[in-house]
């Protein structure tokens, strides 16, 4: 019996590209003749008409299965409702504006079949990325990387395959605010990196503005680091060394005041993003919702 891969693609205004994504698709995995495929697409609240185009290519295609969100759930979110419905002995994620090159997906399966659990996808290089992505990108990986213990792999893409108890295992963590590399990478099972290329946008703008970006790296640095919660010791011990040495040189002045309040402010800002998160994990609010599926 053939080993079934189920392909998650979340989908937001995307529809330009799906109609090429579908075809590359399909000519990959005409190629893998010794595994079966399905096509989970997520449509993930997307205003332009790629709902639509979905289902005139489902029309053509059966192995596709569409599953559209009532509202735009980030790309994490929308990752966990495709894998929540997949049935594959591994699962693929990639995202649909196809600068995770469909042609990478028989590397994935191969290391699969020599015993890996994850393989992912390592950005080696970047074609055509604005300065401005590029340094936000950079900062990033760096960012994250230092501030998670080395736990989130520098430059390691969303794009991956996840063997079937890995996914299932991501499925049951109950947390909301769920990371999908750095929960992949935590799980600790066997994982190996593949290099590639990744090539602009096939059509469309980036989704991934500044404040996304921002989201992203907040959520990793929060999920796996407890960095954040020794800022506020480090921040009253600074203010107490810095206090009796204003006292020492009896230098006291209204910026010093407004300097220790907005050290206050931080601190409080920090536990105020912690109660943020007791507060969604305890309220247990789905992390999608399903307005609509097809060939489900």
């Amino acid at each position: 019996m053939k080993n079934l891969i189920s392909i998650i693609v979340p989908a937001y205004n995307e529809e330009l590209a799906i109609p090429e994504l579908i075809r590359r698709l399909k000519i990959i995995t005409k190629k893998l003749f010794d595994y079966s495929f399905e096509f989970i697409i997520v449509e993930n609240g997307s205003y332009d008409q790629t709902f639509n185009v979905l289902l005139k290519e489902q029309r053509k295609e059966k192995r596709i299965k569409i599953i559209q969100l009532a509202k735009n759930e980030g790309t994490d979110n929308g990752l966990i409702a495709g894998l929540t419905f997949a049935d594959g002995d591994a699962a693929i994620v990639m995202m649909a504006d196809l600068q995770d090159i469909p042609e990478l997906i028989p590397k994935f399966i191969n290391k699969w079949k020599e015993g890996y659990d994850i393989v992912y996808g390592i950005v080696n290089k970047r074609v055509k990325l604005k300065f401005t992505r590029r340094m936000e990108t950079f900062f990033f990986y760096k960012i994250i990387k230092m501030m998670s213990n080395n736990l989130i792999i520098e430059n390691a893409s969303d794009f991956r395959l996840l063997d079937k108890k890995v996914y299932r295992l991501m499925i049951s963590m109950p947390e909301h605010n769920k990371f999908f590399r750095g929960l992949s990478t935590w799980t600790g099972f066997r994982q190996v990196g593949i290099p590639f290329n990744r090539p602009p946008r096939y059509s469309g703008e980036s989704k991934a503005y500044l404040s996304t970006v921002m989201k992203v790296a907040l959520n990793g640095i929060f999920s796996f680091s407890n960095i954040p919660y020794y800022i506020p010791i480090f921040s009253s011990l600074f203010c107490l060394i810095f206090s009796i040495t204003l006292f020492i040189l009896r230098a006291f002045s209204l910026s010093i005041i407004t300097f220790l309040f907005f050290i206050l402010s931080f601190v409080l800002s920090i536990i105020t993003e912690c109660l943020r998160r007791i507060i969604i994990e305890t309220r247990n609010r789905p992390q999608f919702i399903i307005k609509k599926t097809v060939g489900i």
